[in-house]
């Protein structure tokens, strides 16, 4: 008892000194922060803790005039399973590092994709958005072995990836452009030898458009593609409104391959209310499966309605 009593105290001193150590770690060069969230789902009858802890650090170093060093990294604490045993999974997000030119940056590692820009346009709610993506290497938000080039020229953005890892071979361009400071519209091309749990080649198309005026948000992403000889579809659509401290949101992810198997379909419509004070967030989302979602669970309870409640604090 004198253990737990311990490591508890340990890990509450931890925790309630991170802000203090973020503070005192911050420089013009150097950046150290995260977030501690706690979330818990339910799936018809089957309650899952979601919770998780991230902590991060950026820095860059100015070498010239011409060159200035950059560095990321980022690991995700969760818990192994929902077991009583809370072994601890850790994720390494990022781990990156590179250079910044008046020509644009160039970094390697486990980063974004070319593509993660465009996905973003979506991929904004607390939790049920950026689904239709996951399954794809290329496409994904993130992957090892990256080389990532971008570049920002006025109102145009451009990138260039190409993924280096030996299982997972492949790249993506992206380019977007506002046409307004509230308009703003993006295209992409992504490629992989191999799609998450495949052994065959996926490609994917994409178009994606945002609109952004004081407190609203509207997003579409629309992707055709293939993936171990099966073409897909995929829309996301996003809209959001901020008022005060409050945020309303609603989202539609949709994803389905040809044939019938579809053990990959994406297919809902989800809710979500947050409200943010500071440092400081709760929220909550409920989910409504549509068709043939299978996303519930990942093949357990397929086609199931899903409730999840968060409270986040960041530093």
């Amino acid at each position: 008892m004198k253990n737990i009593n311990k490591a508890l105290s340990l890990t509450l001193a931890a925790i309630v000194s991170m802000p203090t150590l973020a503070e005192s770690i911050n420089t013009d060069d150097f950046s150290f922060g995260g977030r501690i969230e706690a979330r818990g789902s339910l799936t018809d009858s089957d309650f899952n803790d979601k919770s998780r802890v991230r902590v991060n650090g950026q820095g860059k170093h100015e070498i010239n005039e011409a060159l200035t060093a950059v560095g990321k990294f980022e690991y995700e604490l969760t818990q192994e399973d929902n077991s009583s045993d809370t072994t601890v999974k850790n994720n390494l997000r990022y781990a990156y590092v590179g250079v910044e030119t008046a020509h644009g940056t160039l970094t390697y590692g486990t980063q974004d994709n070319a593509v993660t820009y465009l996905t973003n346009f979506t991929d904004v709610a607390e939790v049920y958005s950026g689904y239709t993506n996951e399954e794809f290497s290329a496409s994904g938000d993130r992957s090892e072995d990256t080389v990532l080039y971008s570049v920002v020229k006025g109102d145009l953005t451009f990138n260039a990836s190409a993924n280096l890892q030996e299982n997972e071979k492949g790249g993506g361009l992206m380019a977007a452009y506002k046409l307004l400071p509230s308009v703003e519209v993006s295209a992409g091309y992504a490629a992989t030898e191999t799609a998450v749990g495949e052994t065959d080649s996926s490609d994917v198309y994409m178009l994606g458009a945002r609109y952004t005026n004081g407190g609203v948000l509207v997003s579409g992403l629309v992707q055709k593609g293939a993936a171990d000889g099966t073409d897909f579809d995929a829309v996301d659509a996003f809209a959001s409104y901020g008022f005060g401290e409050n945020k309303v949101s609603v989202s539609y992810n949709y994803l389905q391959f040809d044939g019938d198997d579809m053990a990959q379909d994406v297919n809902f419509v989800a809710f979500e209310y947050g409200r943010y004070i500071g440092d400081v967030a709760a929220y909550a989302g409920y989910k409504v499966a549509l068709g043939s979602d299978m996303s519930a669970g990942k093949g357990n309870n397929n086609n199931a309605d899903e409730f999840i409640v968060g409270a986040r604090y960041s530093f």
